[in-house]
């Protein structure tokens, strides 16, 4: 299994409880999960697709450029 490691800033850290400590590492699991159940299902949904490589990439390309525009990035 791998493994994830959060880094907090020492200014940060000397403010965290061992209760709050623990509280942001379950918030954090659970953030973690839930990407990695996405990512499994489009992953599983990709597989059964039928667009060939190349309009895969171009409608990945599009939708990157919608992304950036939605969220001021391009």
């Amino acid at each position: 299994m791998g493994e994830i490691v959060v880094k907090i800033p020492d200014e940060i850290e000397k403010y965290l409880t061992p209760a709050l400590r623990r509280r942001i590492e379950l918030e954090a699991i659970k953030e973690i999960e839930e990407r990695i159940q996405k990512a499994s299902r489009f992953i599983k949904l990709a597989e059964k697709s039928e667009l060939s490589q190349e309009e895969a990439e171009k409608l990945a390309e599009e939708l990157k450029q919608d992304l950036a525009k939605r969220y001021g990035v391009g």
